[in-house]
């Protein structure tokens, strides 16, 4: 039993995925890969602490490309789905840090988030969250200044 836990850590799946270790899915049993949670992992993935943001990029967009995107077609294949992750992976372990599924905003963000949404149509609400968390007020107004909307419309996203 305590290699069973090994095995399906979140460490040490997550390992799995970051150095595409092609291995790791077959040295599973059965039971094993059925109690393999894709969509944690897929959750776990997109999200990548480093001072790298072109790394936290790549993982963001590629989970969501290659995985998230298509994940009502793929969820019957859960093999398939893991295979996809080690796509995504660098080759080198990442910390990836856990983002809880977000609730439903109202208020300030939810026209900042209602526009980034049509800005960014392949991103889910998840990533759009996470876009603005990690993102300050200033960012997003040099983004609509670039976009030629003028200072009013620019205050309405913030209202």
């Amino acid at each position: 039993m305590v290699i069973l836990m090994n095995k399906l850590s979140i460490k040490e799946e997550m390992r799995a995925i970051d150095q595409r270790d092609k291995g790791w899915w077959d040295s599973l049993t059965e039971e094993e890969q059925k109690k393999v949670g894709i969509f944690i992992l897929m959750r776990y993935t997109s999200a990548v602490q480093t001072k790298n943001p072109d790394i936290e990029y790549h993982y963001l967009a590629l989970t969501n490309e290659l995985v998230n995107k298509h994940y009502n077609i793929l969820r019957r294949d859960p093999q398939l789905q893991h295979k996809l992750l080690q796509c995504v992976g660098l080759g080198t372990t990442q910390f990836h840090p856990w983002i809880p599924p977000s609730k439903q905003r109202k208020g300030k963000s939810g026209k900042l988030i209602k526009w980034l949404q049509e800005l960014y149509p392949i991103y889910n609400d998840d990533e759009l969250e996470l876009l603005v968390a990690n993102n300050d007020k200033k960012d997003f107004e040099n983004i609509a200044e670039e976009m030629g909307m003028d200072k009013k419309q620019i205050k309405e996203l913030f209202k």
